[in-house]
């Protein structure tokens, strides 16, 4: 393992497998090199300022040709920390197929979708708002009569991109499971809202069960995208689902996307034993909103108990608000206790030669991100 001198608008060589991993503990973006110039985005955050979706500013860094060399944008779930610009990037992106859930492929959700169409939204756009912009990108892109959906409803067992020349790059979905997608069905059916109601949100379907969460297959490296796949109760679910399929090669990855924030209803012990090599490369994003912000120390102790070094975008996820005269006090009489969220996404980049091993790999840190 080395530290590149590099700086980060030095592109990757056509031969280096690339995980580029943004956040800021409110949003998540995954940049792939999958080699010869070719690109994958999975999820979608927005940059520092909130006007741009962050895989823009980098690729612009890179000079990267982004309508031509951009290949593949996955939305791994609808979730708005996950989804913010992604509609934006598919603009420019526009040779890209896109990718997401099939467990979204349902009358019921395309319901929601239309539901949300006329509201108008005071500070975010939320995620059904966010697909209906996708649909309409990808609608006005085949100049057709009709809205055209994505290119792949993603899986358990699917391959979403193949390429076999130069670098053999495949990307498998390791999930959303067949139990998964049928459990949704009656759960979206229900979310649906009467005449005069509105959308702020797309609520949670399930405990992050239909995420989609990838597997970057190369000739040499492997990556494992965990998106916020949660453990799931049973060998029906999640990555219980996952370890007890037999339609997935038994492929190991040297590097790791900790699934769901470092947070441990994500986290089984086979996902270590069985889908990892020995010791990888862990790296994660922090979340937080909520009551406990993740990672906890708990979590941080048991990643870097199974992992050779773990890295976060942004820790700690949240800070204590700057003390204001006259402020803090009316604030105590509203809430309990504040906490300042970052807005500038850190950054991890991991580059790995395909033909390599993980002695190849070398790791970056940018805008805050830090060692575990």
């Amino acid at each position: 393992m080395s530290n590149s001198p590099t700086t980060r608008g030095t592109p990757p060589r056509h031969d280096e497998l690339e995980l580029s991993l943004f956040g800021s503990g409110t949003g998540e973006c995954v940049v792939v090199h999958l080699g010869a110039g070719n690109w994958m985005v999975v999820d979608s955050c927005l940059n520092a300022a909130g006007d741009r979706a962050i895989a823009l500013d980098y690729f612009d860094s890179l000079d990267v040709d982004v309508a031509r060399q951009v290949r593949l944008v996955i939305v791994t779930h609808w979730h708005d920390d996950h989804i913010r610009g992604v509609g934006q990037l598919l603009q420019y992106a526009d040779s890209a197929r896109f990718a997401c859930s099939v467990a979204l492929c349902s009358d019921e959700f395309l319901t929601l979708v239309l539901a949300d169409e006329k509201i108008k939204l005071v500070e975010f756009t939320s995620s059904v708002s966010e697909f209906a912009h996708v649909l309409e990108v990808l609608k006005n892109r085949r100049s057709g009569l009709y809205a055209v959906g994505p290119d792949h409803w993603a899986a358990h067992g699917m391959t979403i991109h193949a390429e076999s020349r130069p670098y053999d790059v495949t990307v498998h979905a390791l999930s959303p499971s067949a139990q998964s997608i049928t459990d949704s069905k009656g759960q979206l059916a229900r979310l649906i809202p009467r005449v005069g109601d509105a959308i702020r949100r797309f609520p949670s379907v399930a405990p992050n069960d239909l995420s989609v969460a990838l597997l970057v297959q190369t000739r040499g490296p492997n990556l494992l995208l965990g998106a916020d796949l949660e453990s799931g109760g049973d060998e029906w679910h999640g990555w219980r689902a996952v370890v007890a399929s037999k339609q997935m090669p038994p492929l190991l990855s040297e590097a790791y996307k900790v699934a769901h924030h470092g947070s441990r209803g994500a986290d089984i012990e086979a996902i270590w034993s069985q889908l990892l090599s020995k010791e990888p490369i862990a790296v994660l994003t922090p979340f937080a909103r909520g009551r406990t912000p993740l990672p906890t120390p708990a979590d941080i102790n048991r990643i870097k108990s199974r992992a050779s070094k773990a890295y976060c975008t942004v820790f700690p996820p949240t800070t204590n608000p700057p003390r204001r005269r006259g402020v803090d006090g009316t604030m105590r009489e509203v809430v309990r206790s504040r906490r300042a969220t970052r807005r500038q996404p850190g950054h991890i980049r991991l580059r790995i030669p395909i033909d390599d091993d993980l002695r190849g790999i070398s790791v970056e840190l940018f805008d805050g991100a830090t060692s575990l």
